[in-house]
């Protein structure tokens, strides 16, 4: 099986592309740049690949855009199907957060998808900030019971976001970090920065609903 995908974006130099696979590795290192990623995409998808005894091949031109081959050895299955395989429904543990606003400070549109589909069974009254400003804007606007915090965004990251906040609130509120950044210089930097708790990405719902639970529901 072998698949291509193609963009026309920025595109990449040969001493970035040298380097694209290793983990916490990108174009763009500072905390607060213009566009999204951790980092971490190309060294997962690379593994993911390698396991399944496949290759990927990456071919960029700077200013043109980016083209990555996956080629994996797979066979054709010889199983029709599952039909006669029985469902049973795992017990619904969704807590409801209806009277709640979550703030969600995320810059990436495919996260912020999941993230929202995460927290949709909850009823949570749920806003989306895509960067730090807004995060804070939002924050003045709604006083949210809880925010959840992505660290590297555009304009303003989420420890400045997170500093500015602490700085202008009464009362008690509660930040969640959200981020790949799962070292613990990392977890300690977002604690510092005045955030009450950490997710690392790629976020499980589970793991998610238990902070929340943790200080929604005290």
């Amino acid at each position: 099986l072998s698949f291509v995908v193609r963009d026309s974006g920025l595109g990449m130099t040969q001493q970035q592309i040298d380097g694209l696979f290793e983990r916490f590795t990108q174009a763009d290192t500072s905390t607060t740049r213009k566009y999204g990623g951790t980092g971490l995409g190309m060294a997962i998808t690379k593994q993911l690949v390698e396991l399944m005894e496949g290759d990927i091949s990456v071919r960029s031109e700077l200013g043109k855009g980016t083209e990555f081959t996956v080629i994996l050895p797979v066979a054709k299955s010889e199983q029709a199907g599952n039909d006669d395989l029985e469902y049973i429904p795992s017990k619904d543990l969704t807590p409801d957060y209806s009277d709640l606003n979550i703030l969600v400070a995320e810059d990436n549109e495919i996260n912020q998808v999941v993230i929202c589909s995460m927290l949709e069974p909850t009823k949570a009254n749920i806003t989306i900030a895509s960067n730090g400003v807004k995060a804070v804007s939002e924050y003045k606007r709604q006083l949210p019971d809880i925010i959840l915090m992505d660290i590297q965004m555009p304009e303003m990251d989420g420890y400045e976001a997170t500093r500015v906040i602490r700085h202008q609130m009464n009362g008690t509120l509660h930040i969640i970090a959200l981020t790949a950044n799962a070292m613990q210089q990392d977890i300690d930097a977002c604690l510092n920065a005045g955030m009450n708790d950490h997710v690392s990405k790629p976020i499980r719902k589970e793991k998610l609903l238990e902070v929340l639970n943790k200080y929604l529901n005290p």
